[in-house]
């Protein structure tokens, strides 16, 4: 099955497209320097379209946007904002692809790939992290900032894979 994940922020989005469980592509999107919603949504948009390798995904999941606070890292406003995001950025991908469109919670997501969605002591980042590189040699797709280190939103496109290979 054709599937694309996608992990949003309202700075950068996450991408892996997948056929069954083989990764065709995987990415992200930085999208920090657009100013409006629209505009980041239009540019998401238009980068998914351009990198769609089928000539139909079958089916879109979108990892749910935060429901609660992060003991105290995420303001009230962001939740909104990355809210009112995704609910826009959803709308946009059900009218060009149709009603494929799940949201998914990433908890749900980790238990049904790995078998567990996190492990005491470790970073949610860091758990998925590991986890996908025992399943993937993803060398071809991982970014490199300037400075040759590995660019941590690399796990915006590794959440994003977590989505596509839920079944």
């Amino acid at each position: 099955m054709k599937k694309l994940g996608l992990d949003a922020s309202t700075t950068t989005v996450g991408y892996a497209f997948v056929d069954g469980k083989e990764v065709i592509d995987l990415g992200f999107i930085p999208i920090q320097k657009e100013k409006s919603i629209r505009d980041k949504v239009q540019l998401t948009m238009d980068t998914i379209t351009e990198l769609d390798p089928f000539d139909q995904v079958e089916q879109i999941y979108i990892e749910d946007s935060l429901s609660g606070f992060s003991r105290g890292r995420t303001s009230q406003q962001t939740i909104i904002k990355l809210a009112k995001f995704n609910a826009v950025l959803v709308y946009c991908l059900e009218f060009a692809y149709g009603e494929i469109v799940e949201g998914i919670n990433p908890m749900t997501a980790r238990k049904h790939l790995f078998g567990k969605a996190r492990k005491q002591g470790v970073t949610a980042k860091d758990f998925v992290k590991k986890e996908i590189n025992c399943l993937y040699n993803l060398e071809e797709y991982v970014k490199l900032t300037k400075t040759g280190l590995w660019d941590k939103r690399n796990m915006d496109a590794y959440d994003a894979l977590v989505c596509a290979l839920y079944e």
